[in-house]
């Protein structure tokens, strides 16, 4: 891509100048929808040393042969050691009645700090990143999150139902009752990079998250990924355009840049809307 955006300039004193423009495009591009940006948080990983967490985060890890599901009941960082997971399954206390529960709690353990829960077996496809706290209807989503397309809870074992949007407003209203009926959450609203849940999770479920999020940026040049091939064109003539807008200062070949730019991103999105046959109206951007 780098080579042949100089080819196209002519000019291949911007080698240097050439990666950095290339990255201010693929971060443009990264707020925009396409077929290869959609993705979820299925991934489920295990235990990392040092590594910040948040309220609700799931791992999994072996312990005694079998793969557990482990929910942090707290945010905060994971110590430089594994800790001696438990095999035992959490049993939600009584008291206290908010989390994270006391240390020692069976089927728990402290990894500096944070408490981790025995969620039971792992379960692909039912066991994601994030499982809901009880009490808590407040969580944090995928710093990489562009727009959410779905958002499902699994309880009763692999029993897997959608989630109702709602205005914040509303749920805000339904919010003056702490803690809510006993029950899963079936409702929620999305503000300050959060997700709020109603009614309150009265325990553990495991929450299903699709949404846009685009892949990382391209940082060496022989790094391959989607900017590198099914969206070359459309990066690097968005490149093009600010290199002859911002250094060339000529902004009449910017705009034809840009202009092409274009057409390869409507290619792109219509590649997605085939993908999609069963929507008969052709969809917005979102």
């Amino acid at each position: 891509m780098q080579q042949r955006l100089l080819d196209d300039l002519n000019r291949p004193d911007l080698t240097a100048l050439a990666p950095q423009y290339i990255q201010d495009a693929i971060r443009f591009f990264q707020r925009k929808p396409f077929f290869f940006t959609e993705t979820d948080n299925s991934n489920c990983p295990p235990w990392a040393a040092s590594n910040v967490v948040t309220q609700g985060a799931t791992i999994q890890m072996p312990v005694g042969g079998t793969q557990y599901a482990f929910v942090a009941m707290n945010a905060g960082q994971t110590d430089v050691n594994p800790p001696v997971f438990p095999s035992t399954p959490f049993v939600q206390p009584g008291t206290p009645f908010y989390p994270p529960p006391l240390i020692g709690t069976a089927g728990t353990v402290n990894d500096n700090g944070v408490i981790w829960a025995n969620n039971g077996v792992f379960d692909q496809g039912v066991t994601t990143g994030l499982t809901t706290v009880y009490n808590v209807n407040q969580y944090a989503l995928p710093i990489e999150l562009v727009a959410i397309k779905r958002l499902e809870v699994s309880w009763q074992g692999a029993l897997r139902v959608g989630m109702r949007e709602i205005p914040y407003d509303e749920l805000r209203l339904y919010d003056v009752i702490r803690p809510a009926p006993a029950t899963y959450p079936s409702w929620y609203s999305f503000y300050q990079q959060q997700i709020y849940l109603w009614p309150y999770p009265s325990g553990l479920y495991p929450i299903t998250l699709s949404y846009i999020g685009p892949p990382p940026l391209v940082k060496l040049p022989d790094e391959i990924s989607v900017w590198t091939t099914q969206a070359e064109g459309c990066i690097r003539q968005y490149a093009e355009g600010l290199l002859n807008r911002l250094v060339i200062h000529d902004d009449e070949a910017a705009q034809q840049c840009f202009a092409q730019s274009q057409i390869e991103f409507m290619e792109l999105v219509s590649q997605a809307i085939r993908l999609d046959q069963g929507n008969g109206v052709r969809p917005s951007e979102w």
